[in-house]
Protein backbone atom coordinates (compact mmCIF):
# COMPACT_ATOMS: atom_id res chain seq x y z
CA UNK A 1 0.00 0.00 0.00
CA UNK A 2 1.35 3.72 -0.99
CA UNK A 3 2.43 5.10 2.07
CA UNK A 4 1.21 8.46 0.85
CA UNK A 5 -1.97 7.20 -0.05
CA UNK A 6 -2.43 5.91 3.41
CA UNK A 7 -1.60 9.16 5.08
CA UNK A 8 -3.81 10.58 2.64
CA UNK A 9 -6.42 8.95 4.03
CA UNK A 10 -6.02 10.16 7.58
CA UNK A 11 -7.11 13.29 9.23
CA UNK A 12 -4.38 15.38 10.14
CA UNK A 13 -4.96 16.54 13.59
CA UNK A 14 -7.36 13.99 15.05
CA UNK A 15 -5.41 10.70 16.48
CA UNK A 16 -7.03 6.97 16.13
CA UNK A 17 -7.70 6.66 19.29
CA UNK A 18 -7.51 2.63 20.88
CA UNK A 19 -10.17 2.11 23.61
CA UNK A 20 -8.62 0.29 25.50
CA UNK A 21 -7.25 3.26 27.13
CA UNK A 22 -8.24 6.99 27.98
CA UNK A 23 -9.36 8.90 25.16
CA UNK A 24 -6.61 11.23 23.83
CA UNK A 25 -6.91 14.86 24.18
CA UNK A 26 -6.64 15.24 19.92
CA UNK A 27 -8.02 18.95 19.73
CA UNK A 28 -7.11 21.46 22.31
CA UNK A 29 -8.79 24.62 22.81
CA UNK A 30 -9.20 27.64 25.22
CA UNK A 31 -10.13 26.66 29.01
CA UNK A 32 -14.05 26.79 28.39
CA UNK A 33 -16.95 25.60 30.87
CA UNK A 34 -18.24 22.27 29.63
CA UNK A 35 -16.39 19.66 27.52
CA UNK A 36 -17.33 16.85 25.95
CA UNK A 37 -15.97 13.62 24.21
CA UNK A 38 -16.74 12.28 20.16
CA UNK A 39 -15.55 8.94 18.66
CA UNK A 40 -16.48 7.71 14.86
CA UNK A 41 -15.68 4.96 12.98
CA UNK A 42 -12.81 6.42 10.68
CA UNK A 43 -10.73 9.52 11.26
CA UNK A 44 -11.42 11.27 8.21
CA UNK A 45 -15.05 10.94 6.38
CA UNK A 46 -17.30 13.70 4.64
CA UNK A 47 -19.69 12.06 7.11
CA UNK A 48 -17.94 13.48 9.98
CA UNK A 49 -17.81 17.04 8.23
CA UNK A 50 -20.46 18.90 9.98
CA UNK A 51 -18.37 17.87 13.36
CA UNK A 52 -15.22 18.75 12.21
CA UNK A 53 -16.39 21.65 10.47
CA UNK A 54 -17.83 22.55 13.86
CA UNK A 55 -14.64 22.60 15.55
CA UNK A 56 -12.34 23.81 13.14
CA UNK A 57 -14.81 27.03 12.60
CA UNK A 58 -14.62 27.31 16.53
CA UNK A 59 -18.94 26.96 16.50
CA UNK A 60 -18.35 24.81 19.47
CA UNK A 61 -16.15 27.02 21.07
CA UNK A 62 -18.69 30.31 20.22
CA UNK A 63 -21.64 27.73 21.84
CA UNK A 64 -19.53 26.97 24.93
CA UNK A 65 -18.24 23.72 24.39
CA UNK A 66 -14.73 22.20 23.95
CA UNK A 67 -14.79 19.46 21.93
CA UNK A 68 -12.30 16.35 21.77
CA UNK A 69 -11.97 13.87 18.79
CA UNK A 70 -11.09 10.54 17.79
CA UNK A 71 -11.59 8.05 15.83
CA UNK A 72 -11.60 3.77 16.31
CA UNK A 73 -11.22 2.36 12.97
CA UNK A 74 -13.48 0.13 14.16
CA UNK A 75 -17.48 -0.47 12.20
CA UNK A 76 -19.72 -0.53 15.55
CA UNK A 77 -18.45 1.49 18.13
CA UNK A 78 -21.70 1.61 20.85
CA UNK A 79 -19.56 -0.87 23.40
CA UNK A 80 -17.52 1.98 23.51
CA UNK A 81 -19.97 4.49 24.40
CA UNK A 82 -21.55 2.20 26.68
CA UNK A 83 -18.59 1.56 28.60
CA UNK A 84 -17.53 5.33 28.84
CA UNK A 85 -15.00 5.64 26.56
CA UNK A 86 -16.33 8.61 25.08
CA UNK A 87 -19.72 10.88 25.62
CA UNK A 88 -20.80 11.40 22.07
CA UNK A 89 -21.15 8.36 19.04
CA UNK A 90 -21.60 9.82 15.27
CA UNK A 91 -22.36 6.63 13.46
CA UNK A 92 -25.57 5.04 11.96
CA UNK A 93 -29.14 5.28 13.77
CA UNK A 94 -29.71 2.39 12.90
CA UNK A 95 -26.95 1.05 14.95
CA UNK A 96 -28.49 2.59 17.87
CA UNK A 97 -31.69 1.14 17.07
CA UNK A 98 -30.02 -2.71 17.92
CA UNK A 99 -28.72 -1.71 21.21
CA UNK A 100 -32.50 0.53 22.18
CA UNK A 101 -34.45 -2.50 21.19
CA UNK A 102 -32.34 -4.70 24.00
CA UNK A 103 -33.16 -2.02 26.52
CA UNK A 104 -29.67 -0.39 26.22
CA UNK A 105 -29.45 3.40 27.89
CA UNK A 106 -28.81 4.92 24.51
CA UNK A 107 -30.21 8.27 22.93
CA UNK A 108 -29.84 9.29 19.30
CA UNK A 109 -29.92 14.02 20.14
CA UNK A 110 -29.06 14.98 16.77
CA UNK A 111 -28.44 14.28 13.32
CA UNK A 112 -26.02 15.34 10.29
CA UNK A 113 -26.79 13.39 6.66
CA UNK A 114 -29.67 12.11 5.52
CA UNK A 115 -28.33 10.17 3.04
CA UNK A 116 -27.49 6.55 2.68
CA UNK A 117 -23.40 8.06 2.35
CA UNK A 118 -21.87 4.78 2.15
CA UNK A 119 -21.13 4.04 -1.34
CA UNK A 120 -21.01 0.38 -3.18
CA UNK A 121 -17.89 0.08 -5.42
CA UNK A 122 -16.52 -2.75 -7.64
CA UNK A 123 -14.15 -3.64 -10.24
CA UNK A 124 -14.87 -1.73 -13.43
CA UNK A 125 -13.63 -5.13 -15.54
CA UNK A 126 -16.49 -6.90 -13.69
CA UNK A 127 -19.22 -3.96 -14.26
CA UNK A 128 -18.40 -3.40 -17.40
CA UNK A 129 -18.72 -7.49 -18.45
CA UNK A 130 -22.27 -7.04 -17.03
CA UNK A 131 -22.75 -3.63 -19.11
CA UNK A 132 -24.05 -2.20 -15.97
CA UNK A 133 -23.12 1.68 -14.98
CA UNK A 134 -24.21 3.52 -12.25
CA UNK A 135 -26.77 5.40 -13.97
CA UNK A 136 -28.43 1.44 -14.78
CA UNK A 137 -31.63 0.57 -13.21
CA UNK A 138 -30.96 -0.71 -9.45
CA UNK A 139 -32.05 -4.01 -10.01
CA UNK A 140 -29.59 -4.42 -12.86
CA UNK A 141 -26.90 -2.86 -10.82
CA UNK A 142 -27.77 -5.48 -7.66
CA UNK A 143 -27.85 -8.28 -9.83
CA UNK A 144 -24.21 -7.89 -10.63
CA UNK A 145 -23.01 -8.60 -6.28
CA UNK A 146 -24.16 -12.41 -6.75
CA UNK A 147 -20.64 -14.59 -6.03
CA UNK A 148 -18.85 -11.02 -5.66
CA UNK A 149 -16.76 -11.02 -2.57
CA UNK A 150 -17.05 -7.43 -0.82
CA UNK A 151 -15.46 -5.52 1.97
CA UNK A 152 -17.44 -4.02 4.74
CA UNK A 153 -16.60 -2.51 7.35
CA UNK A 154 -17.98 -5.74 9.69
CA UNK A 155 -21.91 -6.94 10.76
CA UNK A 156 -23.53 -4.23 12.07
CA UNK A 157 -22.43 -1.51 10.24
CA UNK A 158 -23.85 0.33 7.92
CA UNK A 159 -21.92 -0.65 5.29
CA UNK A 160 -22.56 -4.21 6.12
CA UNK A 161 -26.34 -3.29 6.08
CA UNK A 162 -26.68 -1.63 3.04
CA UNK A 163 -24.68 -4.34 0.99
CA UNK A 164 -27.26 -7.00 2.73
CA UNK A 165 -30.26 -4.63 1.56
CA UNK A 166 -29.01 -4.28 -2.26
CA UNK A 167 -28.60 -8.11 -2.38
CA UNK A 168 -31.82 -8.82 -0.74
CA UNK A 169 -33.34 -6.48 -3.51
CA UNK A 170 -31.97 -8.92 -6.29
CA UNK A 171 -32.62 -12.16 -4.25
CA UNK A 172 -29.38 -12.59 -3.59
CA UNK A 173 -28.34 -14.25 -0.57
CA UNK A 174 -25.42 -12.55 0.92
CA UNK A 175 -24.41 -15.10 3.29
CA UNK A 176 -24.75 -18.60 0.79
CA UNK A 177 -24.24 -16.89 -2.93
CA UNK A 178 -21.33 -13.91 -2.21
CA UNK A 179 -19.31 -13.04 0.19
CA UNK A 180 -18.99 -9.98 2.93
CA UNK A 181 -15.50 -9.30 3.96
CA UNK A 182 -15.13 -7.56 7.31
CA UNK A 183 -12.28 -5.22 6.86
CA UNK A 184 -10.76 -3.53 9.92
CA UNK A 185 -8.19 -0.71 9.62
CA UNK A 186 -10.03 2.15 8.43
CA UNK A 187 -9.58 3.44 4.47
CA UNK A 188 -6.33 2.68 3.57
CA UNK A 189 -6.89 -1.39 4.70
CA UNK A 190 -9.86 -1.07 2.29
CA UNK A 191 -8.31 0.40 -0.52
CA UNK A 192 -5.06 -2.01 0.02
CA UNK A 193 -7.80 -4.97 -0.05
CA UNK A 194 -8.89 -3.75 -3.26
CA UNK A 195 -5.93 -3.14 -4.84
CA UNK A 196 -4.37 -6.24 -4.00
CA UNK A 197 -7.83 -8.64 -5.07
CA UNK A 198 -8.94 -9.90 -1.81
CA UNK A 199 -11.99 -8.15 -2.55
CA UNK A 200 -14.20 -7.70 -5.59
CA UNK A 201 -15.57 -4.07 -4.64
CA UNK A 202 -16.49 -2.71 -1.30
CA UNK A 203 -18.96 -0.55 0.23
CA UNK A 204 -17.69 2.76 2.29
CA UNK A 205 -17.75 6.14 2.13
CA UNK A 206 -15.97 8.97 0.04
CA UNK A 207 -13.24 9.94 -0.01
CA UNK A 208 -12.39 6.04 -0.17
CA UNK A 209 -15.08 5.38 -2.63
CA UNK A 210 -13.30 8.14 -4.73
CA UNK A 211 -10.29 7.31 -4.50
CA UNK A 212 -10.61 3.55 -5.33
CA UNK A 213 -12.78 4.98 -8.81
CA UNK A 214 -9.77 7.45 -9.43
CA UNK A 215 -6.85 5.07 -8.35
CA UNK A 216 -7.71 1.39 -8.35
CA UNK A 217 -10.20 0.32 -11.02
CA UNK A 218 -13.34 0.62 -9.45
CA UNK A 219 -16.55 2.00 -10.93
CA UNK A 220 -19.46 2.98 -8.73
CA UNK A 221 -22.23 0.71 -8.79
CA UNK A 222 -24.26 2.56 -6.15
CA UNK A 223 -23.48 6.50 -5.10
CA UNK A 224 -25.80 6.60 -2.46
CA UNK A 225 -25.93 11.07 -2.41
CA UNK A 226 -26.39 10.89 -6.05
CA UNK A 227 -28.27 8.60 -7.08
CA UNK A 228 -29.80 6.17 -4.42
CA UNK A 229 -32.36 3.36 -4.64
CA UNK A 230 -35.57 5.33 -4.40
CA UNK A 231 -36.76 4.28 -0.87
CA UNK A 232 -33.30 5.80 0.93
CA UNK A 233 -33.71 9.09 -0.99
CA UNK A 234 -34.44 10.30 2.57
CA UNK A 235 -32.70 8.42 4.95
CA UNK A 236 -30.96 9.66 8.06
CA UNK A 237 -27.57 7.97 8.12
CA UNK A 238 -25.62 9.48 10.58
CA UNK A 239 -26.80 10.57 14.02
CA UNK A 240 -24.59 11.65 17.42
CA UNK A 241 -25.95 9.37 20.48
CA UNK A 242 -25.36 9.54 23.98
CA UNK A 243 -25.86 7.35 27.17
CA UNK A 244 -28.61 8.36 29.55
CA UNK A 245 -26.00 8.90 32.27
CA UNK A 246 -24.60 11.50 29.63
CA UNK A 247 -28.06 13.10 29.34
CA UNK A 248 -28.32 13.32 33.34
CA UNK A 249 -24.60 14.92 34.03
CA UNK A 250 -23.99 17.00 31.36
CA UNK A 251 -27.57 18.60 29.49
CA UNK A 252 -25.97 22.26 29.03
CA UNK A 253 -22.83 20.22 27.68
CA UNK A 254 -25.17 18.54 24.97
CA UNK A 255 -27.10 21.69 24.38
CA UNK A 256 -24.11 23.15 22.89
CA UNK A 257 -22.54 20.36 20.96
CA UNK A 258 -26.25 20.50 19.45
CA UNK A 259 -25.76 23.57 18.69
CA UNK A 260 -22.30 23.88 17.14
CA UNK A 261 -23.89 21.07 14.84
CA UNK A 262 -26.60 23.52 13.87
CA UNK A 263 -24.54 26.23 13.36
CA UNK A 264 -22.16 24.31 11.13
CA UNK A 265 -25.15 22.72 9.20
CA UNK A 266 -26.69 26.45 8.74
CA UNK A 267 -23.02 27.31 7.11
CA UNK A 268 -22.57 24.37 4.61
CA UNK A 269 -26.06 25.28 3.59
CA UNK A 270 -25.61 29.14 3.54
CA UNK A 271 -22.04 29.57 2.07
CA UNK A 272 -21.19 26.51 0.32
CA UNK A 273 -17.71 28.57 -1.16
CA UNK A 274 -16.73 28.79 2.21
CA UNK A 275 -17.80 25.14 3.32
CA UNK A 276 -15.81 23.86 -0.16
CA UNK A 277 -12.79 25.91 0.52
CA UNK A 278 -12.46 24.38 4.02
CA UNK A 279 -13.52 20.96 2.44
CA UNK A 280 -10.13 21.52 0.10
CA UNK A 281 -7.90 22.17 3.04
CA UNK A 282 -9.57 19.41 4.85
CA UNK A 283 -9.38 17.05 2.75
CA UNK A 284 -5.70 18.62 1.11
CA UNK A 285 -3.73 15.47 0.11
CA UNK A 286 -6.32 14.33 -2.68
CA UNK A 287 -5.50 16.02 -5.89
CA UNK A 288 -7.63 18.74 -7.64
CA UNK A 289 -9.63 16.06 -9.88
CA UNK A 290 -10.30 13.95 -6.94
CA UNK A 291 -11.34 16.40 -4.67
CA UNK A 292 -13.62 18.05 -7.37
CA UNK A 293 -14.83 14.75 -7.76
CA UNK A 294 -15.95 13.86 -3.83
CA UNK A 295 -16.81 17.36 -3.11
CA UNK A 296 -19.77 16.71 -6.15
CA UNK A 297 -20.64 13.27 -4.74
CA UNK A 298 -21.30 14.74 -1.26
CA UNK A 299 -22.19 18.29 -0.84
CA UNK A 300 -26.07 17.43 -1.26
CA UNK A 301 -26.07 14.78 1.93
CA UNK A 302 -25.86 17.25 4.91
CA UNK A 303 -29.28 17.72 6.78
CA UNK A 304 -30.25 21.68 6.91
CA UNK A 305 -30.93 21.47 10.63
CA UNK A 306 -30.09 18.79 12.99
CA UNK A 307 -33.72 18.20 14.01
CA UNK A 308 -34.97 14.57 12.64
CA UNK A 309 -38.21 13.84 11.40
CA UNK A 310 -40.46 10.97 12.20
CA UNK A 311 -40.20 9.69 8.72
CA UNK A 312 -37.16 9.20 8.92
CA UNK A 313 -37.25 7.57 11.78
CA UNK A 314 -40.01 5.31 10.35
CA UNK A 315 -37.79 4.58 7.21
CA UNK A 316 -34.60 3.39 9.68
CA UNK A 317 -37.14 1.24 12.00
CA UNK A 318 -38.53 -0.36 8.52
CA UNK A 319 -34.62 -0.95 7.28
CA UNK A 320 -33.56 -2.55 10.26
CA UNK A 321 -36.38 -4.50 10.73
CA UNK A 322 -36.19 -6.05 7.35
CA UNK A 323 -32.26 -6.59 7.82
CA UNK A 324 -33.09 -8.43 11.27
CA UNK A 325 -35.79 -10.64 9.74
CA UNK A 326 -33.49 -11.57 6.76
CA UNK A 327 -30.95 -13.12 9.23
CA UNK A 328 -33.60 -14.75 11.05
CA UNK A 329 -32.95 -12.08 13.84
CA UNK A 330 -36.67 -10.70 15.67
CA UNK A 331 -38.22 -7.89 14.02
CA UNK A 332 -37.98 -4.69 15.33
CA UNK A 333 -40.89 -4.81 18.77
CA UNK A 334 -43.97 -3.28 17.55
CA UNK A 335 -43.96 -1.16 20.96
CA UNK A 336 -40.85 0.50 19.95
CA UNK A 337 -41.38 4.36 19.43
CA UNK A 338 -39.67 7.46 18.65
CA UNK A 339 -39.27 8.97 21.70
CA UNK A 340 -37.46 5.31 23.08
CA UNK A 341 -35.19 6.44 20.02
CA UNK A 342 -34.66 10.09 20.19
CA UNK A 343 -34.17 12.84 22.85
CA UNK A 344 -34.83 15.65 20.71
CA UNK A 345 -34.52 18.29 24.05
CA UNK A 346 -31.02 19.65 23.43
CA UNK A 347 -31.49 19.89 19.78
CA UNK A 348 -34.24 22.04 20.16
CA UNK A 349 -32.81 24.62 22.94
CA UNK A 350 -29.82 24.75 20.54
CA UNK A 351 -31.99 25.70 17.75
CA UNK A 352 -33.46 28.83 19.54
CA UNK A 353 -32.45 31.90 17.93
CA UNK A 354 -30.95 30.00 14.37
Amino acid sequence: MDKHLERRLMLQGIATAALAGSMPSVFAQATLPGKLTSIRSTARSWLWSPEDYSFQARFFEKSGLVAELAATNRGVNQDALLSGAADILLGAPTQNMRVQIRKQPVKMICGFVNKFASNIVVKKTIADKAAVTEASAVLAKAAILKGLKIGTTGAGGGPDQLTRYVMNLAKINPDREAQLVPVQGGPSAMIAAFERGQIDGFCLSSPTSDVAVSKFGGAYLFNMVNNPPPDLVDYLYISASVTEKTIKDKPRELVAYCRGIALALKAIHGDRAAFRKWAREYFKDLDDALFERAFANNAAMYMKTPVPTRGQFQRNVEFLDAELKLLNQPGIPGSFRFDDAWDLSFVEKAMAGI
